[in-house]
Order: C-alpha cells, then structure tokens, then sequence
C-alpha cells in the first residue's frame, strides 16, 4: 500500500469515527417502545436540527474540499502514483459517500417520524 493509501485511510478512520461518536451520543435522547422499535411520538430529536445536522454538512464540506484538491492534482497532470492523488481520491470517495449515507438515513428518520407521529390525525 502506497503512502497516499495509508494515510488517507488512517484519517478516514479518525474524522469518521469521531463523527460516529458525536452522532451517537444522540441516541440517549431517543425513546424505544417494548420491541426496541423508535417511538416517534414521545421522541422528537429527528424534528430538530441537532448535531447530525451539522455533522453531515461538515462532512459533504470536508468531500467537496478533497475533490477541488484531487480536480488541483489532475489539472496539474499527477497521476495515480501521486501520493496526493491517492489521498484526495479516497478521502472524496469516502466523505461523500459517508455524507450521503447519512442525509438519506436522517431523511428516513423524518418521514417515517412525519408518518408515524401525525398518521393518526390526518385520517
């Protein structure tokens, strides 16, 4: 594994883990029914803009950062072999996806929130 590799995978590891924690600590807000089933209408976290928020937007910036960096590299005619390509390329393609992953869960999260909580007094 090339130096661009490895370094790349060790801070994915660090920033990603500790956005998992701070995204985690969460959960002590949110209330579970006898099935472990999330019980939208004693909890309203997912209704708020919390940490997870801002986590996500910090992430899909620090994504589109690395693919300027990596867009600056190939511009400049680096190529794979190039340590900074290496690190840009996997740090864009993780941040990204990462982000995504999280949007669309948060997303999720809402709706059947929105679905469970006022179904009810909609009928």
């Amino acid at each position: 594994m090339q130096l661009g590799w490895l370094i790349s995978t060790i801070v994915a590891i660090s920033l990603g883990t500790g956005f998992a924690i701070v995204i985690a600590t969460l959960n002590k807000k949110v209330v579970k029914d006898r099935l472990g089933k999330v019980d939208f209408k004693k909890t309203d976290i997912y209704f708020y803009w919390t940490r997870w928020d801002y986590i996500t937007i910090i992430c899909a910036a620090y994504a589109f950062v690395c693919i300027v960096g990596l867009a600056i590299c190939l511009l400049n005619e680096k190529t794979i072999n190039n340590n900074w390509v290496q690190f840009f390329l996997h740090q864009a393609f993780m941040f990204s996806m990462l982000s995504s992953i999280w949007f669309i869960t948060r997303l999720a999260y809402v709706f059947k929130g929105i679905k469970e909580r006022w179904s009810d007094e909609f009928k």
